[in-house]
């Protein structure tokens, strides 16, 4: 009882004892703080990275691609844990951008329908996902504006031209004459006695698979009186002008118009999306999305971002050649229709995307005819550079990876033994990694920058160590006849340390405490604090235009105040620990005779 009451009044009365909780408050801030944000970096490189791989990847070992990888596939979906898995085509290629200098650009050919079943893509395109989401957010909007908002968040991402407009439509009413074509039907009506125009027809159809009545192009006003007249029922009026609005607000491009020298159909160039930073767009030091010439985004309000014409140089690889071939060059005419955001610089800045059989047809990757060294003519199938894989919920820990890494390795290469030809034309082996493998370098990299911050701050804390001894020390020095008096009463020598070893328990546990409870206000607030600070003093610390997220991460993990907190603890015992020692040493007589 006699060591509590001494804590107690030791704690209340001997202020400078203060300094060396003060110190382990600081240092435990200090340290959680640095670890938090250097912590969350890591975690949202780690997710924006694993968001644009599967969680396996059948990688191959040239530019030349694999051969039979939709056998690997349909072998690979039986593998135990497996959901799904998408071909896909990395190369390079060079892009023009109207007036602007041809640059270097690496080009992903990729199904857009069916990527986003191996990874989240579709999350990072602004038109299809990111701004719908952005007017979701917004409570003013009206229930029939969020209803159709909502229903074009679950359509699948596409390349398709910015030339069409849909609206919801679950039937055609009975009075309108239908053709079948395609997933769909095409009108063929009349309006009073006057048969449709064939050029307005042709541009008008009902998406029954999509359950949406379409329009291509911009709707002029006498299109819309004839398109109304070719039905009594009120809502297929209603559909017709949501159209008419939709296409008349400037969101549906008229692509010849944008090249009007030009004696092509223009309509039947390919969409492709681009990183956000191939054509000049970036953060600004205040976070917001900035062009090349400076202008204030959101993209919707800047009429030059979509419809601009895009020309792609790609050099395709025969089977069995190491280098590109200049005759097998193709170019093809594109058009913007989407920019990809996923916040990571290598792939933002450098990366384009256009459709995965497009890209397989310009590169030569398609099946062709080809001949042995032995005189044998086989056909090759059809290439791709890359599988992607996603696995099941339950098998995407570390060890399961492992371990369906290793099945589908088995099926890769029992796959290549059934075809020897594969090795013979040179068209390589592909091999097969994990998603954190993939990303080793970069990774690695931001794991070894939080390691070495951590270990830098974790030395000046060192500081709070011997902080710790000076002042027990000075207050053992200052009570060594209080000690005498306490000896000469009954206490051991094991008593009197025991005293300061308690004393400087009691400061880490309050020390860490008090600084565990300032570094969470500090993490959750983080960003509040950086606005303040530019407000008031014009201090920036986080540059988007570096970091690329415009927010600070502002979570802290358990598990980092698991092993920071009671190393606090235990540095304030290790400074108390040689004080202590020295009090419990004392002779109670000399200690009585201290002045």
């Amino acid at each position: 009882m006699y060591k509590i009451l001494l804590i107690i009044k030791y704690l209340l009365k001997r202020r400078i004892a203060w300094v060396s909780l003060a110190a382990v408050m600081l240092c435990t801030t200090m340290v959680l703080v640095v670890i938090s944000v250097m912590g969350g970096w890591l975690n949202m490189f780690k997710q924006s990275f694993h968001g644009l791989t599967g969680d396996i990847i059948v990688r191959s070992s040239s530019l030349t691609g694999f051969p039979y990888y939709e056998e690997m596939m349909e072998k690979i979906s039986h593998v135990e844990g497996v959901a799904a898995a998408v071909p896909s085509i990395e190369t390079f290629g060079l892009l023009n951008i109207g007036p602007y200098p041809t640059s270097a650009v690496r080009v992903i050919g990729i199904p857009i329908d069916q990527i986003g079943n191996v990874n989240r893509f579709p999350d990072s395109l602004y038109r299809q996902h990111i701004n719908i989401q952005e007017m979701l957010s917004d409570p003013k909007i009206s229930p029939e504006l969020r209803a159709m908002l909502e229903e074009q968040l679950k359509q699948p991402p596409s390349f398709a031209l910015l030339d069409r407009c849909g609206v919801p439509l679950k039937s055609m009413p009975g009075d309108v004459q239908l053709v079948k074509e395609g997933s769909g039907f095409r009108v063929q009506g009349s309006v009073g006695k006057e048969n449709l125009p064939p050029e307005l027809a042709s541009r008008f159809w009902f998406d029954a698979q999509a359950g949406k009545l379409m329009f291509k192009g911009i709707m002029a006003p006498e299109d819309r009186l004839l398109l109304r007249g070719l039905s009594e029922d009120a809502q297929f009026k209603h559909a017709v002008d949501q159209l008419f609005a939709i296409s008349n607000s400037g969101n549906v491009i008229d692509y010849q118009s944008l090249v009007p020298r030009t004696r092509q159909d223009v309509t039947k160039w390919p969409g492709m999306i681009v990183g956000i930073g191939v054509i000049g767009i970036q953060r600004d030091k205040a976070g917001d999305w900035v062009s090349e010439l400076g202008s204030r985004l959101p993209l919707q309000d800047d009429p030059g971002i979509y419809g601009r014409p895009l020309k792609l140089t790609v050099l395709g690889f025969h089977p069995g050649e190491s280098s590109p071939d200049i005759n097998n060059r193709s170019e093809r005419n594109y058009w913007l229709v989407d920019d990809s955001r996923t916040q990571i610089w290598q792939y933002d800045n450098n990366y384009v995307y256009v459709s995965f059989k497009q890209l397989q047809l310009d590169l030569g990757m398609q099946a062709q005819d080809a001949t042995l060294d032995t005189g044998e003519k086989i056909t090759i199938p059809d290439r791709t550079t890359e599988i992607h894989i996603r696995m099941q919920p339950g098998y995407t820990d570390d060890a399961s990876l492992v371990i369906a890494r290793s099945r589908i390795e088995d099926v890769v290469d029992k796959v290549g033994d059934e075809h020897e030809g594969t090795s013979v034309l040179g068209t390589g082996h592909p091999y097969v990694e994990t998603w954190l493998e993939s990303q080793a370098v970069w990774i690695n990299a931001i794991e070894n920058e939080k390691m070495l911050t951590v270990m830098l701050f974790g030395v000046i804390s060192v500081v709070a160590i011997f902080l710790i001894f000076c002042i027990f020390y000075m207050i053992v020095l200052e009570k060594t006849r209080d000690i005498g008096i306490i000896k000469s009463v009954g206490a051991s020598s094991a008593g009197v340390a025991g005293i300061f070893l308690w004393y400087g328990l009691t400061i880490g546990i309050i020390g860490s405490g008090l600084g565990l409870l300032l570094s969470y206000g500090i993490v959750h607030n983080i960003n509040e604090m950086h606005a303040w600070l530019g407000r008031q003093f014009h201090i920036q610390i986080w540059n988007p235009e570096v970091y690329l997220f415009d927010k600070i991460p502002n979570q802290m993990s358990a598990a980092d105040i698991q092993w920071i907190v009671p190393i606090a603890i235990f540095a304030s015992v290790l400074g108390a620990l040689i004080p202590a020692i020295a009090a419990g040493r004392q002779n109670p007589v000399e200690s009585l005779r201290w002045e």
